[in-house]
């Protein structure tokens, strides 16, 4: 199974390197701090998951992996199936964010550390860290690591309810840490190095380059608005100046007011999900909303339990526009379902 899941990941990561090309900013209005991201890529299906505190899971990797019990609740955004998310924010105000990184090199599996897939790193985060120095606290205690290191190449931008942010890059097989308010606000997909080097110089050696110089100056400007600008409003006008052809999402994080606003290439309308208005226990159920339906404004009455036809029909959508028909597709399929569907909750001690 860990495998045929193993394949699933390469597919995503791998098979269409120039299409994850995301963006995310941190935006300083007057004394409100949001998040900014657009998601790039061929295809936008995806669900918005209510993932409870108290669910045992393992990850998804092949030498050591990791066991844990959820300790927050969180709500994630995923295309490729359940705990396979590319962004979310947790109860706590927690947000992460995986855009693509051509350089990135992680460290290898071994058998003296615990190790979660770099993928689901994200859900594991949000799973299990309050604050930027919980995550970077864990980077001592377990390891992210990739299949297959030749394919799954990302970086990670991380914020938290105090304001606190960080960019985590692996380089070298070593975590690289970016901490410092003033210059940490925003990221592409080049290499923190790479990207301040362009912005210094005034000079984009790639399209990469160009959106962060350009995600830095509206980071920079936010702090020059009125107090009459909203900032969710500068916000969406701030993503809208990075899209893409292939741009499918556009997320704003409130980490302060626990709530997302968001919209999607298929829904332009906006809608918010206020984490504070879900129920994390322990014994609540998983919900879930089609990132795609034609709703609007708050969407908590929108939300329905997960199923496995919900997660199905977003599994469909991504591995059919990645993967040739046949017995590989239909497998590696059957294989992420079946993970989704396999988590059960048990109660944290």
């Amino acid at each position: 199974m860990k495998t045929l899941l193993a394949i699933a990941l390469l597919c995503v990561l791998g098979t269409q390197p120039t299409l994850m090309a995301c963006t995310v900013m941190r935006l300083e209005c007057g004394e409100q701090v949001v998040i900014a991201r657009n998601h790039d890529w061929k295809t936008g299906g995806g669900l918005l998951i209510v993932n409870p505190r108290g669910i045992a899971k393992t990850a998804i990797t092949p030498v050591n992996p990791h066991q844990w019990v959820s300790r927050f609740g969180s709500v994630s955004f995923a295309q490729f199936g359940r705990e396979i998310p590319f962004a979310g924010m947790n109860e706590k105000g927690l947000t992460v964010d995986l855009l693509q990184l051509r350089e990135a090199a992680f460290p290898t599996a071994t058998t003296d550390k615990p190790t979660v897939n770099v993928v689901q790193w994200v859900q594991y985060q949000l799973d299990m860290s309050e604050s930027v120095a919980d995550v970077i606290a864990t980077l001592d205690e377990v390891n992210p690591v990739p299949f297959i290191a030749m394919l799954e190449k990302v970086h990670y931008f991380i914020s938290d309810a105090t304001g606190d942010v960080a960019v985590i890059e692996f380089l070298d097989g070593k975590p690289h840490i970016q901490r410092e308010d003033m210059r940490v606000c925003a990221l592409a997909n080049s290499t923190w190095q790479d990207s301040c080097r362009a912005v210094s110089e005034k000079r984009a050696d790639n399209f990469s380059e160009m959106r962060f110089m350009r995600a830095s100056y509206l980071s920079g400007n936010a702090e020059k608005q009125p107090a009459t600008v909203d900032p969710v409003d500068y916000a969406f006008a701030a993503l809208d100046r990075v899209t893409q052809t292939h741009t499918q999402w556009s997320l704003v994080y409130r980490p302060t007011a626990r709530q997302i606003v968001f919209n999607t290439r298929a829904a332009k309308q906006r809608r918010w999900i206020d984490l504070g208005d879900l129920d994390f226990s322990e014994a609540a159920e998983v919900l879930c909303v089609d990132l795609n339906a034609d709703t609007a404004g708050d969407l908590r009455s929108s939300l329905r339990p997960f199923s496995p036809e919900a997660n199905r029909q977003i599994i469909d959508s991504a591995f059919d526009a990645i993967l040739p028909a046949g017995f590989v597709r239909m497998t590696v399929k059957e294989m992420v379902l079946d993970y989704g569907d396999s988590l059960t909750p048990r109660l944290v001690k």
